[in-house]
């Protein structure tokens, strides 16, 4: 008997044939880069789950990160390596431009002191 929980989990080889579909390349193409013969990749389309290996040489072959997008699925929230480094860099880029326009405001008010001066 299935859990509630797995209700939810999505029928893998349906899954991977419409990315394949979305990618517009045919099944034989795909099961090429894969190094798998093309009746083998069809067979995937009736599995409800697959290997873990299955899903990294797909990814790869379509250069899409199809691992992710089944763990988005699950509406858990993560943060991969490369996301919590661009969040980095953006709150850096804040900061540096924050200062920046101290700065700026602070050469600003300057400028006008030495204009009020100059005219005197």
């Amino acid at each position: 008997m299935a859990k509630k929980d797995d209700a939810q989990f999505p029928h893998n080889g349906t899954y991977i044939m419409k990315a394949v579909d979305a990618e517009r390349r045919t099944y034989s193409e795909i099961a090429e880069r894969m190094n798998v013969h093309p009746t083998s990749f069809q067979q995937y389309r009736g599995r409800y789950s697959l290997q873990m290996s299955i899903w990294w040489r797909l990814s790869r072959a379509l250069n899409r990160n199809l691992i992710a997008e089944i763990g988005d699925l699950l509406g858990i929230p993560y943060e991969t390596r490369s996301e919590k480094a661009c969040r980095l860099e953006l709150e850096n880029t804040r900061a540096e431009l924050a200062k920046t326009k101290a700065e700026l405001e602070k050469a600003k008010v300057q400028i006008e002191v030495y204009k009020s001066v100059v005219q005197k």
